[in-house]
């Protein structure tokens, strides 16, 4: 011992009560270790944020964005982070002022879809808007008026391709005014068959020959030849749009009765099947294009079908809630040289001496 140094050693036994943490905090403190002799710390991976945030909406368009790696090259590393960030760091905003800006980057993200749609449109001020809105008011109405008379496209288009010939006839052009009278030969035939009566072109006893062959052999008149045929057509007519009715409200019921049924079976499976959650995605798809293909009647068989048809998914794993998860054991570290120890920690100790000589005066 220095005769120059009265300072008493310091007792390197630990206290009987001293815990394993305690006795590592005491050799690493005893170590201390200077900050050249320390190797830098690897960067910590960035932790996911949660989904439905700002961040995570961030992270997912950066992955979209991203270009797929070509065949037989390795994938390119990701982008430590996107430009919202870079954005945010070069700017130096911190707290509200950085979840401001990303909130300000999102929504200006979610309008681009919008304002290129508004480009292409012709748009190019805001105050357009609202003409754009009545145009397509306008349109909307014709539409629905077009609907409501229930003509078919060909009918409403011979309707315009009319007026169109009787504005230029108003103007002077006389062979548009001749394919209009055309035109309306051709509907005025079409009209007199439907009601069964004559004109120019059309006599109605041609389509009832007992009726022609009553006039040809005197036994009938005929103007009431004509009453009994004009007569004969209008039945036919309404019975017609008689049976077209039925079919309509038979349609509508069928399809009613389809999506009763779908309703059951998405109930039945959800409540039976613990995979309905994972396999609905892909039977909606499916549905849909049932529903455009198939008469509502076949729905329970096609859809039953189309449900077998999607491959299983394993079953969801069980609620943390149901049966806590024990903590994970950690693995065992690597064995140490056993032997004698020295009873104090060397001045020039790693941070991994120190905790074996921690751990150890624990005993």
């Amino acid at each position: 011992m220095d005769p120059e140094n009265n300072t008493p050693p310091a007792d390197s036994t630990p206290p009987a009560e001293q815990t394993p943490l305690e006795a590592f905090d005491a050799g690493m403190a005893a170590a201390e270790p200077s900050i050249d002799e320390l190797a830098p710390a690897p960067a910590q991976a960035q932790a996911e944020p949660p989904p439905g945030t700002v961040e995570a909406n961030e992270a997912a368009a950066a992955a979209a964005s991203a270009p797929p790696a070509a065949e037989g090259q390795p994938p390119a590393d990701p982008p430590a982070a996107d430009d919202t960030a870079a954005e945010v760091q070069a700017l130096g905003l911190k707290d509200k002022a950085a979840d401001r800006f990303r909130e300000l980057s999102e929504e200006r993200k979610t309008m681009a879809p919008f304002r290129e749609a508004l480009d292409k449109a012709g748009i190019k001020d805001a105050a357009e808007l609202p003409k754009l809105v009545e145009r397509a008011k306008v349109g909307e109405d014709m539409v629905n008026m077009v609907m409501e008379t229930g003509a078919s496209p060909e009918q409403y288009g011979k309707t315009l391709d009319y007026l169109g010939l009787l504005g230029r006839l108003g103007k002077g052009d006389t062979a548009a005014g001749e394919e209009a009278w055309k035109l309306m030969q051709g509907e005025l035939a079409a009209l007199a068959q439907l009601l069964g009566r004559e004109a120019p072109g059309h006599d109605p006893l041609d389509q009832h020959r007992d009726l022609a062959d009553l006039v040809t052999a005197g036994e009938m008149p005929r103007e009431r030849a004509l009453e009994v045929a004009q007569l004969r057509a209008q039945q036919a007519v309404q019975g017609q749009g008689f049976r077209l009715q039925q079919e309509q409200q038979a349609a509508q019921a069928a399809e009613q009765q389809g999506r009763t049924w779908l309703q059951q079976f998405d109930a039945t499976m959800g409540a039976s099947d613990p995979n309905y959650a994972a396999k609905r995605p892909m039977l909606n798809a499916l549905v849909a294009n049932i529903r455009q293909t198939v008469p509502p009647s076949q729905w329970p068989q096609a859809v039953q079908a189309a449900y077998a048809s999607i491959p299983s998914f394993p079953a969801p794993a069980a609620s943390a809630s149901a049966a806590p998860a024990q903590p994970a054991k950690p693995p065992p570290g690597p064995m140490r040289p056993s032997g004698p120890q020295p009873s104090m920690l060397p001045d020039n100790a790693s941070p991994m001496e120190a905790l074996d000589f921690g751990m150890r005066q624990a005993g």
